[in-house]
């Protein structure tokens, strides 16, 4: 197993331990995947609890293209297993976020649901937060505090890799004596909160661009690039082609 992967596997144990937590949870996303985890989850069970994302919504027949959470018990060597192969199979790709929360399954998977979910403009859609490339701005520009509280207040911390393969561990604010939610509804996004969630997709679609640019830089650097540009250009009222707004910017700025 690389390094990295061993590196945030002991981080896990580590803070599980120090919260008196004996499992973490796991989100995959199986969406446009080749592999589907259902053959293994089932061989798993009873043991191992597990919930689609997708239940319950219109989506829910689409069950190998759901996310899917997972409850992981550290002291399982089965699971624990699973978690070093789940880590070590799909940690290089965009489909991995975990979460070390003392909540009940059952409450978190319902909770998780209604996050997915957002409504803009009296439409409905998903809101893909279990993408490690779109959570951190998500959280960073993207929510409201009052929004980004429905995040943190579900984990004591949030962990993914990030586009340098390195573990990532956002706090969350959850407490014992907190009380449980009874209704989960969706994330409602203004037209401007709107405009910057389309603006992380955007900015991935640069990033192969800026990576070709400035191979000096880290990805997560070529990313920064990328999302500064795109806001720019959308405070500018710019509809051409970003790829050419781009590199305009970039011939004429700093962008380290």
């Amino acid at each position: 197993m690389q390094e990295h992967y061993t590196r945030w596997i002991e981080q896990i144990e580590n803070l599980c331990g120090s919260a008196n937590v004996g499992h973490v949870d796991v989100v995959v996303d199986q969406a446009a995947w080749d592999v589907s985890l259902l053959p293994a989850l089932r061989l798993m069970e009873p043991g191992m609890r597990w919930f689609s994302l997708f239940s319950a919504t219109p989506e829910e027949a689409l069950l190998t293209q759901a996310p899917i959470l997972m409850r992981i018990n550290l002291d399982d060597w089965r699971h624990k297993a699973w978690l070093e192969e789940l880590i070590e199979q799909v940690g290089h790709l965009p489909r991995l976020m975990l979460l070390i929360s003392p909540m009940p399954f059952d409450v978190l998977a319902k909770s998780l649901q209604g996050l997915s979910q957002l409504e803009w403009g009296g439409q409905s859609g998903l809101l893909r937060f279990y993408d490690p490339r779109v959570m951190p701005e998500v959280l960073a520009s993207v929510l409201s505090p009052e929004q980004k509280e429905q995040f943190l207040r579900v984990t004591l911390f949030w962990s993914w890799l990030n586009r340098d393969q390195q573990p990532v561990w956002q706090p969350g604010t959850y407490r014992s004596n907190q009380p449980l939610a009874e209704t989960f509804p969706p994330i409602n996004l203004a037209d401007a909160q709107f405009d910057r969630l389309g603006s992380i997709s955007d900015a991935q679609n640069l990033f192969e661009v800026a990576r070709a640019r400035f191979s000096e830089l880290s990805h997560e650097q070529c990313f920064a690039c990328c999302y500064r540009v795109v806001l720019q250009a959308s405070q500018e009222n710019y509809f051409g082609d970003l790829k050419l707004y781009a590199e305009l910017h970039w011939s004429r700025a700093d962008v380290v």
